[in-house]
Parts: C-alpha cells; sequence; structure tokens
C-alpha cells in the first residue's frame, strides 16, 4: 500500500488535474496506517523494524496529507475559473466535498445577486499600517483593505493593516514594533 500512496503522491505533484485514484483509495491507505501505528505500539521502538515501522506511518502520513492538500487545491482551482471536474478521478470523499463547494458557490452567486447596489467607495482610503516581528509562521491572510500579505515565516518583519496586526498580537503570533506615522494610500 505504501508504493501505491507514493506513487499517488508522485503522479499528483507533477499534473494541474486531479489523477484517478480509486473512489475507496483515502479508506485503504487510512486502514493501512492505522495498522502501522497499531504496529508501532506493538513493536519495540528502538528495533531496526520497529524504526523502519515508525518512520514508515511517519512519511505515509505526510504523503497522505500532502496528496489530500493536493487535490483539494486543484478541486478548488477547476471551481473558481468554471472548468468542468472528472468526477470519475476522485474519491468518494473529494465527490462530496466538489458537491458541497459547488453549492456553496451557488449560494454566493445567488446572494450576490440579490444585493442591492451599493455607493461606489471613495477614491482613496487611508489604512493605517502597523510593522510586527512574526513569532511563528503565518500564511498569507487578507487584510481589512483585502489585500493578501504574506505568508511570513518565524523571524520576519512586515506592515500589515493595525487591525490585522493587533489580532496577531493577541494570539501571540506577531510582536509589534514601533513605529509612528506610516500610512498607506489605497487607491480604488
Amino acid at each position: 500500500m505504501y508504493s501505491d500512496l507514493y506513487n499517488a503522491w508522485k503522479s499528483e505533484i507533477s499534473t494541474r488535474e486531479p489523477q484517478s485514484l480509486p473512489t475507496d483509495f483515502y479508506k485503504k491507505t487510512e486502514t493501512y496506517l492505522a495498522g502501522l501505528k497499531h504496529e508501532t505500539e506493538a513493536i519495540d521502538a528502538h528495533s531496526v523494524k520497529g524504526r523502519l515501522t515508525f518512520k514508515e506511518k511517519e512519511v505515509g502520513d505526510r504523503l497522505l496529507r500532502e496528496l489530500k492538500e493536493i487535490r483539494i487545491r486543484k478541486l478548488i482551482e477547476l471551481a473558481q475559473n468554471d472548468e468542468m471536474i472528472n468526477e470519475t478521478n476522485l474519491t468518494e470523499e473529494e465527490k462530496g466535498f466538489v458537491e458541497d463547494f459547488n453549492k456553496s458557490l451557488e449560494n454566493l452567486n445567488h446572494a450576490k445577486a440579490e444585493l442591492t447596489p451599493v455607493q461606489p467607495a471613495p477614491v482613496e482610503e487611508k489604512v493605517e499600517l502597523s510593522f510586527v516581528r512574526f513569532l511563528q509562521d503565518i500564511p498569507e491572510i487578507v487584510g481589512t483593505d483585502l489585500r493578501i500579505y504574506g505568508p511570513y515565516r518565524k523571524e520576519d518583519v512586515g506592515s500589515l493593516p493595525s487591525h490585522n496586526a493587533q489580532a496577531l498580537v493577541k494570539q501571540g503570533a506577531a510582536k509589534e514594533i514601533e513605529v509612528r506615522g506610516i500610512v498607506e494610500c489605497k487607491k480604488s
């Protein structure tokens, strides 16, 4: 099963669209990994077999996690670009995800259509920025000014809208750096 998982992962990282997987691929893989977990609990962790089994489980878990992430990212990209998704290539779990995602997009589009026209935003909007030092890795975030910031690595320094910076400071993910009078003008 390990070779099936590795081959699926390897194939997936080199293509644009999700590759064909058996509909029960995740269930079989998770059963296989659960068996490895049980085996690692029952075997001497210091023996060669124990270390190899532990490493196989560790790598298998990582491959499965990355495989799922890559495939979901591909499905979202296809849906956002209104491209056809070949559901015969998907697992049962992914088919459910696509169905739920499509319903969500449909509901969102329906809600957008019902909105009344909104007054145009002012041409310039001042956004107060704060500088922070990141205390942990942070993925991309959408600022209060609707711009994308990041990703950031631990010990990076960056500027963010003050509201976002304060939220990260409160979470313990960043530390504010005192810099006064920085204002960015956003053009709409």
